[in-house]
């Protein structure tokens, strides 16, 4: 997987957000019905560093949207664990959806694929204590991750991909689609316009984002429209 840009190109101005990843990296994959809420959700959260949504669970080869065959929609999470924990985010996951409810269709099921046994662990077991809570059995899905097959590129951000004038902003920083899915800022902005996030966070992040001074005011703009 690639990693967040490191190299500044003088010519661009790459984002302060976005000079370096963190060290360490661990990641969370998961999911949540349709991907572009999760994608929203967890990419504004401090800590994340960023995310893609694809397909996972399935048998099918090579999966796309269209042909979907026995996958879910499912969003990656690459995170900083000394920012924010797996378990904190566990308890996002659990919270985000009804894991007693059985989905109708499933390419929206939620699910959880765990990386490694500190994982699986912890995901099993707070299942288990959801289920003993509720007295029901819990339908979330619980398995070993295996493969995850990106996306098509416009499921990428898809709420930031929805303004033109952002994108061309973005476009010149990233010419590369793939080292724009990578972008913290492009993750974090992408949560703002979805919903997520709010004018705090916002006043304390967007001169890290990279965004000219319009834009700002227009994503500030943006923010406040999705909070009345």
């Amino acid at each position: 997987m690639s990693q967040i840009i490191t190299k500044i190109d003088t010519n661009r101005s790459i984002p302060p957000i976005d000079y370096s990843a963190p060290e360490k990296i661990e990641t969370l994959t998961c999911a949540l019905g349709c991907f572009w809420g999760p994608d929203c959700k967890f990419g504004v959260m401090e800590g994340v560093v960023r995310t893609r949504v694809g397909y996972a669970g399935g048998t099918t080869k090579d999966p796309t949207y269209h042909n979907l065959g026995d996958h879910i929609e499912t969003v990656q999470i690459d995170y900083d664990p000394e920012k924010i924990s797996f378990e904190e985010l566990l308890d996002i996951f659990w919270n985000s959806h009804k894991p007693t409810r059985t989905v109708w269709k499933r390419q929206y099921a939620p699910a959880l694929f765990f990386h490694n046994e500190h994982q699986e662990k912890l995901a099993r077991e707070t299942r288990d204590e959801i289920s003993s809570n509720l007295s029901e059995k819990v339908q979330t899905e619980i398995v070993f991750f295996d493969k995850f097959y990106m996306a098509e590129m416009y499921h990428q951000k898809y709420h930031l991909q929805g303004y033109e004038e952002l994108m061309a902003e973005y476009r010149h920083i990233y010419p590369s689609l793939g080292d724009f899915v990578n972008s913290t800022s492009a993750a974090r902005v992408n949560g703002f316009i979805g919903g997520y996030g709010d004018i705090a966070q916002f006043e304390e992040e967007f001169p890290l984002l990279g965004l000219s001074a319009d834009k700002v005011v227009f994503l500030k703009d943006i923010i406040d429209r999705n909070k009345r």
